[in-house]
């Protein structure tokens, strides 16, 4: 259910769902679609399908019961904090999108060098076929990238308050107990899944969800409602 909604939080591409019919259902997983191209385009990570359900669970009913306990407080302290956070999301999003700008003129130069290798035959005409290919695909996919990011800076920047449409879908879901894919396509624009790391010898894997109308809401921000109690 996490297919078009989960993204690796490095390179900001697509999770591949993967599954295998010699494994059990919980080995599932979704696994950066860069980092299947190369290590040195993205780090290679995933995350078990199992983990990421508990996860955004964990998380949605935890979001849903400070607004049942603490609503008017939330009111509050969203109300100040959002703008904070929408602007956190819009920085983190113009700089892959300036990122991806300057890798299509980096290629751009790139492509301008093989040609003139190939003319002065420092290269043969193979090897500048192939190397023109993998460069023209590579832009095709950072123009979609900078396309998609472009579209989602401007709705975000146009974004109105959303707090009170945010807080009567949460009224639907006061007894959620399973996450479906109408409540996840409902609450979650994205999940953002970043690189495993190990802290004291155990596998940690933070994953950042963007809420619908309200995007990121930290445990920082949620725990708010104490101040204002």
């Amino acid at each position: 259910m996490f297919s078009g909604i989960a993204y690796c939080a490095d390179c900001g591409q697509k999770l591949y769902y993967c599954t295998s019919k010699y494994f059990e259902s919980r080995q599932d997983h979704f696994v950066c679609s860069t980092s299947r191209k190369g290590k040195e385009k993205c780090s290679t990570h995933f995350i078990r399908t199992v983990v990421l359900e508990k996860g955004v669970l964990a998380h949605l009913k935890y979001v849903i019961g400070t607004i049942a306990s603490y609503e008017n407080q939330f009111r509050k302290v969203l109300g100040g904090k959002q703008k904070t956070e929408v602007k956190k999301e819009l920085n983190a999003k113009k700089k892959l999108l300036l990122k991806s700008e300057s890798r299509i003129k980096e290629l751009d130069l790139l492509f301008q060098r093989i040609y003139e290798d190939n003319v002065s035959k420092k290269i043969s005409d193979e090897r500048f076929e192939m190397l023109s290919v993998n460069y023209e695909n590579e832009q095709a996919e950072l123009k979609q990238i900078i396309e998609r990011l472009s579209a989602e800076i401007s709705e975000t920047e146009e974004q109105s308050d959303n707090v009170e449409r945010f807080i009567s879908k949460v009224h639907k879901y006061f007894d959620l107990q399973e996450l479906t894919p109408s409540v996840l396509n409902d609450m979650v624009k994205r999940v953002y899944v970043h690189a495993p790391q190990k802290i004291d010898g155990k596998r940690t894997q933070e994953i950042d969800i963007v809420y619908d109308l309200v995007g990121i809401l930290p445990l920082s921000l949620l725990n708010g409602h104490e101040e204002t109690a």
